[in-house]
């Protein structure tokens, strides 16, 4: 019975016995062929003699593209060892969708494939969003054990949707896999183009996202995003007592100094030790000096300022390649 319908189905449609591979990758039944601009795809079909013995492609349809085609589109090719080969090459600088058509001498049916002509940077054809925010060139921040929506901005609307498209994550520096999973999951294909993040909780490291259709024709690569523990950050005066912040003022004297500290743990009260503290303070004798944290998780400064006024003290903590900054105001009057 399965020869049987087997048979009918080659007979009703012969192009069921043809195999399309487009830069030696077969085209699945129902797919759509994906073309790169601006360089060479091989184009093959497979077919048996009493489908073709002679093939000739055809462009019905070009979207609006430059296209070139060697043998040229029109001319009848002759098979060899049952492979008929075409050398596509569309225009750099503009995608769109193309409609290409077989056709045999010995069927009646032609075979069309609507293709999709894309660039093999992604990122000529999206942008990609993080909670609908596009990743910055410097990387986007998130918290472990938080969740973050993936979508994209289609330049062009016509092109990308519907079209099967995967994520991954490339892990670079202190983080393992399964630090970050996905749903749908990663590197599963899938034409629903969002995907939910989420991050293990009390994980610091970098990663980039990757996006990319089927065979990696085309790829996207973000830049270095940072995965950081949610902290608290606290401004002191030496002594513990929190310090006012704005836009409320910290008094002072001239010729006094100000003595302060940055106090930083996680959110389980833990003391982060060693990370950088940079405190800017325009105006002081010292503006710009930078500390770490201790074992109790304190970097301590101290600013002179010998004329009245109002003054912002800054302090940025890098955690984990993440800045963190705070800021007091101090009302200096003269002594």
């Amino acid at each position: 019975m399965t020869t049987e319908l087997e048979a009918a189905t080659a007979a009703s449609n012969p192009w069921k016995q043809a195999t399309l591979l487009i830069n030696g990758k077969k085209v699945e039944g129902g797919a759509e062929p994906v073309l790169l601009r601006g360089q060479e795809n091989i184009v093959t079909v497979e077919a048996p003699p009493e489908v073709a013995k002679a093939l000739n492609l055809g462009l019905p349809q070009n979207g609006g593209l430059n296209i070139v085609a060697s043998p040229d589109f029109g001319n009848w090719v002759d098979p060899d060892h049952r492979k008929f080969e075409w050398k596509i090459t569309p225009d750099a600088g503009k995608s769109g969708r193309i409609a290409l058509v077989f056709f045999s001498r010995e069927v009646v049916e032609t075979w069309e494939h609507r293709s999709l002509v894309i660039s093999s940077d992604l990122a000529d054809e999206v942008t990609v969003l993080l909670n609908g925010v596009e990743i910055p060139l410097a990387g986007a921040d998130i918290p472990s054990g938080a969740a973050a929506t993936l979508t994209l901005a289609y330049k062009s609307p016509y092109l990308l949707p519907g079209i099967d498209l995967a994520l991954d994550a490339v892990l670079e520096s202190g983080l393992v896999p399964g630090d970050l999973t996905s749903q749908p999951p990663l590197l599963e294909q899938t034409v629903n183009h969002e995907w939910v993040i989420t991050a293990a909780e009390n994980k610091i490291g970098t990663f980039k996202l990757k996006l990319l259709t089927v065979e990696e024709q085309a790829v996207l690569l973000t830049p270095s995003n940072r995965l950081f523990a949610p902290i608290n950050t606290r401004f002191e005066s030496f002594g513990g007592s929190p310090l006012l912040r704005p836009p409320e003022k910290n008094p002072s004297d001239t010729n006094t100094f100000f003595s302060y500290r940055v106090a930083l743990t996680s959110l389980e009260g833990q003391p982060l030790v060693g990370v950088p503290v940079t405190f800017y303070a325009p105006g002081s004798e010292e503006e710009t000096i930078e500390v770490t944290t201790d074992n109790r998780g304190l970097a301590f400064n101290v600013s002179l300022f010998q004329r009245a006024g109002i003054y912002t003290i800054r302090a940025v903590a890098k955690v984990a390649g993440v800045d963190r900054e705070l800021e007091v105001l101090v009302d200096v009057v003269a002594a």
